[in-house]
């Protein structure tokens, strides 16, 4: 990691200094062990009916692999520094680069991300699309290791933007766009009529000169910095489980997240569960998901649910209820399932689907085929 410091000054920019800091970051495939993996993974509908539109298809591939399941993946290592990049269609016919990271250890305890970071209270394995808090984006993390104990304190810009910011034409803008709310709010409906000549007008504008000053200078002192994700995320591994919880400062501090959770395995059974509070000004919320995977030979059963709802005005048609279940029983080399999704149990409409299916391998192949239902008002599937 290399770290540089540049000044410049006279000229065109007026004496004053301008000073950058170029933060750069290479391995060398020579220092470290490399690790290459690739596949090919295609998808698509052998059969396909729509109840609504009565409609009739069959046979179709694509090829719609994300980075979660990108089929070339490199990553470099050692004992001290380490990186990884993925490359994947998705679900066009280029392909692209991302996921770039390159991590270090400064010390045995400490570990430094740069680049892909990403940290998520507990997440379950049916859809692996659920969850109360995370983030995956650009930007840099610390990580901190000390026996049962680990803390990961992250600063989350997103890719090409910048964490923090000050600009004097975003100030001015804001502020100009404080001031023309304000007026639009004071004159109203009836203003054109009202205040018809220009004399009128003038006396309205001078009569409401200091109000305006006001909003415009709230407006332009509300934007003077600008912060990009801020998050603290602990966890704490003991014989009586694992304790995680994660605080989360986004859209320049006005976005907070709180969460808690826990997760432990007893005998059979693995579950978890977690809370979480969103305050976004008016907007606030509050999350509860729990977890349980019974486990024993070739059976695994799995269930899942996640609770969401303001804590204000709380009506039927606020709460978000997802419901998620999946039984499986491995015959050796297949492996038959039955899976149930609902993600808002409480709506007005029923909807649902429904997927029985088999997973199982040939060779160096995986492969999955399944009936979906996709149930409303009539059955597609």
């Amino acid at each position: 990691v290399g770290l540089k410091v540049f000044k410049k000054k006279g000229g065109f920019f007026q004496m004053k200094k301008i000073v950058g800091i170029l933060l750069a970051g290479a391995m060398a495939f020579s220092a470290f062990a490399a690790d290459l993996t690739g596949g090919v993974r295609l998808a698509g509908e052998l059969f396909s009916y729509n109840g609504t539109s009565e409609e009739v298809k069959a046979l179709m591939l694509k090829n719609e692999n994300q980075f979660w399941n990108a089929p070339l993946t490199l990553s470099i290592s050692s004992d001290r520094a380490g990186g990884t990049f993925k490359m994947c269609d998705g679900g066009s016919d280029t392909m692209k680069s991302g996921k770039w990271a390159i991590w270090f250890k400064p010390m045995d305890m400490l570990k430094v991300n740069l680049g892909t970071i990403d940290k998520s209270m507990n997440t379950e394995s049916i859809t692996y699309g659920n969850r109360v808090l995370n983030y995956d984006s650009f930007g840099a993390s610390l990580d901190v290791n000390v026996d049962a104990f680990s803390a990961t304190l992250s600063v989350v810009p997103g890719k090409g933007s910048y964490w923090f910011a000050n600009s004097k034409a975003n100030v001015d803008a804001a502020g100009k766009a404080a001031r023309e709310a304000a007026e639009k709010e004071l004159k109203g409906d009836d203003w054109d009529k009202t205040y018809d000549t220009t004399a009128k007008k003038e006396k309205w504008y001078a009569d409401n000169k200091a109000v305006l000053d006001d909003a415009e200078a709230a407006g332009k002192k509300a934007a003077e910095n600008s912060f990009a994700e801020l998050n603290l995320y602990a966890q704490y591994a003991a014989d009586f489980g694992t304790i995680s919880a994660m605080l989360d400062f986004a859209e320049n501090f006005d976005k907070i997240s709180i969460a808690a959770g826990y997760k432990n395995t007893f005998g059979d059974i693995t579950m978890f569960a977690d809370a979480a509070v969103y305050l976004v000004k008016k907007a606030n919320a509050f999350a509860v998901d729990a977890d349980v995977v019974y486990a024993k030979d070739a059976l695994n059963a799995q269930a899942y649910v996640k609770f969401t709802a303001p804590f204000e005005g709380i009506k039927k048609s606020s709460i978000d209820l997802v419901t998620l279940a999946k039984v499986s029983y491995n015959l050796g080399s297949v492996t038959p399932y039955l899976q149930f999704e609902d993600k808002d149990i409480m709506a007005d409409s029923f909807a649902c689907t429904i997927k029985p299916g088999v997973t199982g391998s040939v060779g160096i192949m995986n492969y999955e085929v399944a009936v979906q239902f996709d149930i409303a008002k009539k059955v597609n599937v």
